[in-house]
C-alpha cells in the first residue's frame, strides 16, 4: 500500500486545526486530527457529576448522619479525577458539609465545591481545542498549550519507531495511543497533558486518537516509504 492510499485510508480532518503560521513556505499538511473528546472529557465529567451529587445531598440535608457521611465520602471521592483542583474541591467539600451541619443557613456555600469541581472541565476542553495532532510532508507536529500556544516538532528523518497501543476503555471506544520515537529521544517525559505526552528528544505520544490502526498504518508508511524525497527544514 501507498503512503497515498494509506492517507486516503484514514477519514481525514482538515479544518484548519493547526495554526498555520507554524508552517514553513512549501509545507504542505498531510494529515491533522486531536484526541477523542470523549475519552479526554470522561474524567472531568465525572467530577462535575460527583460535585453535583454532592452539593444535591447538602441542600437536602435532614440532620442525619448518614447524609452527613456520604457527602463527606463523595468530597473524598473527588481528589483522584484531577491533580490540581481535586484536593481543593475535596477540602472545601468537608469544610461546607461541617458547616451545614451545624447551620442549615450556610447551604449556600455549597456552590465552592461545585464551582471547583467543575474548572477541570473548563481547563480540559480548552487544552484540548489547542491539542493538534499533525502529519506534514516534512515532519510530525503537536501543539498544545492552555494560556500559551507551543509547538513539538520532529522531522521525518529523525523519527525511529511509530507504535500502537489501545489500553482498555480507549478500545472499548475505538481509539488508541500513537507513540512516536525517535533517534534523538535520551530521557524521559518532559510534558503531559490530556491527549498529550511529550518526550526529550522529540518524542510523543498521541493519546486517544480516532481511528488509531489506519492512522498509524498511515504514519508508518509515510515515514519510511514517502511519496518524494523528505525535504530539509532549510530548504
Amino acid at each position: 500500500m501507498t503512503a497515498q492510499a494509506s492517507t486516503e485510508a484514514v477519514q481525514l480532518h482538515t479544518r484548519n486545526m493547526l495554526d498555520g503560521r507554524h508552517l514553513v513556505p512549501g509545507e504542505k499538511i498531510i494529515w491533522e486530527s486531536r484526541p477523542a473528546i470523549v475519552v479526554v472529557l470522561l474524567k472531568p465529567l465525572a467530577m462535575i457529576i460527583l460535585a453535583l451529587i454532592f452539593a444535591s445531598i447538602i441542600l437536602t440535608y435532614d440532620g442525619s448522619v448518614l447524609y452527613l457521611v456520604i457527602a463527606l465520602i463523595l468530597a473524598g471521592l473527588l481528589i483522584p479525577f484531577d491533580r490540581r483542583l481535586g484536593i481543593p474541591a475535596a477540602i472545601a467539600g468537608v469544610i461546607v458539609a461541617f458547616l451545614v451541619s451545624i447551620d442549615r443557613s450556610l447551604d449556600v456555600l455549597v456552590f465552592i465545591p461545585v464551582v471547583l469541581g467543575a474548572l477541570p472541565l473548563l481547563i480540559t476542553y480548552l487544552q484540548w481545542r489547542n491539542t493538534v495532532f499533525v502529519l506534514t510532508d516534512r515532519r510530525i507536529i503537536s501543539q498544545y498549550g492552555f494560556l500559551s500556544r507551543h509547538f513539538n516538532d520532529t522531522g521525518l528523518d529523525k523519527v525511529q519507531n511509530i507504535s500502537l497501543n489501545q489500553p482498555m476503555l480507549e478500545r472499548l471506544f475505538g481509539f488508541g495511543d500513537i507513540t512516536i520515537a525517535t533517534s534523538a529521544e535520551v530521557g524521559g517525559m518532559i510534558k503531559r497533558q490530556p491527549g498529550l505526552r511529550l518526550h526529550s528528544g522529540g518524542g510523543v505520544v498521541w493519546e486517544n486518537v480516532p481511528q488509531p490502526f489506519e492512522t498509524e498504518k498511515m504514519l508508518s508508511q509515510y515515514v519510511y516509504h514517502p511519496m518524494g524525497p523528505v525535504r530539509s527544514m532549510s530548504t
